[in-house]
């Protein structure tokens, strides 16, 4: 659980990425804060049930990061750009 809670920060850092471009700030409601969401639920599960798993911890830390800064570039665009 704490690979793929990891797997799924990774995915949606890459999404915020493409996110940061110019008129493609939507991409951050479908792709990037769904992704963070998921991944940070499966991190938590992972960490709650093996309480040493750094890849979870890594993950649950990422997740956090970038849905902070996904939903923070989304009210700077007014949650459209």
């Amino acid at each position: 659980m704490g690979t793929l809670g990891c797997g799924l920060s990774l995915f949606a850092g890459f999404f915020l990425l493409l996110g940061l471009i110019p008129l493609l700030g939507w991409m951050n409601w479908i792709t990037t804060l769904p992704l963070a969401l998921l991944g940070a639920i499966f991190s938590y599960l992972a960490i709650r049930n093996e309480p040493g798993n750094s890849l979870a911890t890594m993950g649950l830390i990422a997740s956090v990061l970038i849905f902070a800064f996904g939903a923070f570039r989304l009210s700077l665009g007014a949650g459209i750009i």
